[in-house]
């Protein structure tokens, strides 16, 4: 029996996902920077939302049902969070930077080139925090995607000890996501000359969080 056949791990998938559901519908979201969504998909497009780990629950609630495929860890834990996102509309394809790592990019970029938007965290499955893996970069170039970067903040969360201070909004909180320019990723660029990609994708995951914190301060 596999993790995801797993009737327990599909028990807590179901569960939690039911949590982020009722949870979620307290929440007072705002959204900051729609335009460069709007802009992303000029055309039809479809693209890659890339965001921080700690950002992943409120993430979770506010683009469900939308059929997006997210690289999920193939680590013990990922079996029960592919359970819970499958159960709130999304698609789950398996594999982190330690495990399974090159066979998942490839499999994310056929996804995107087949026409299907994605979610990947750039800092997951295990960190460090805040800073961005090449995955991301390398998936953007192979599918022909422009990544849409994003944070999220919360004016009242409980920041668990994990690696990734992981957000739980409190309920009835307010919550912003704060979306960044998109950045695209040509695909002739070798892996080895993805650096000047990645560090500017990482100041603008950061800038969105720095706007997405204001954005509270200042309501």
């Amino acid at each position: 029996m596999t993790g995801l056949e797993n009737p327990v791990n599909s028990l807590i998938g179901k569960l939690s996902a039911g949590a982020i559901s009722l949870l979620g519908g307290t929440l007072s979201i705002r959204r900051i920077g729609a335009e460069y969504v709007e802009q992303a998909r000029e055309g039809g497009r479809k693209v890659i939302y890339a965001f921080w780990h700690e950002g992943l629950l409120v993430a979770t609630y506010a683009f469900r049902r939308q059929g997006i495929q997210v690289l999920v860890s193939q680590h013990r834990d990922g079996e029960w969070i592919a359970r819970a996102i499958e159960c709130m509309g999304y698609g789950t394809i398996r594999g982190s930077s330690t495990r399974g790592g090159t066979r998942a990019l490839f499999r994310m970029a056929a996804a995107g080139a087949a026409g299907d938007d994605l979610g990947v965290t750039v800092d997951g499955p295990r960190g460090p925090r805040l800073e961005v893996k090449p995955g991301t970069l390398i998936i953007a170039g192979r599918s022909g995607l422009p990544i849409v970067p994003f944070a999220v903040a919360s004016n009242k969360a409980c920041l668990l000890s994990s690696w990734d201070r992981f957000m739980v909004p409190r309920p009835f909180s307010r919550a912003a996501i704060a979306f960044g320019e998109p950045l695209t990723v040509p695909g002739d660029a070798p892996v080895d000359r993805l650096e000047p990609y990645r560090a500017e994708l990482q100041r603008r995951l950061l800038e969105a969080r720095e706007i997405a914190g204001r954005s509270l301060d200042a309501s």
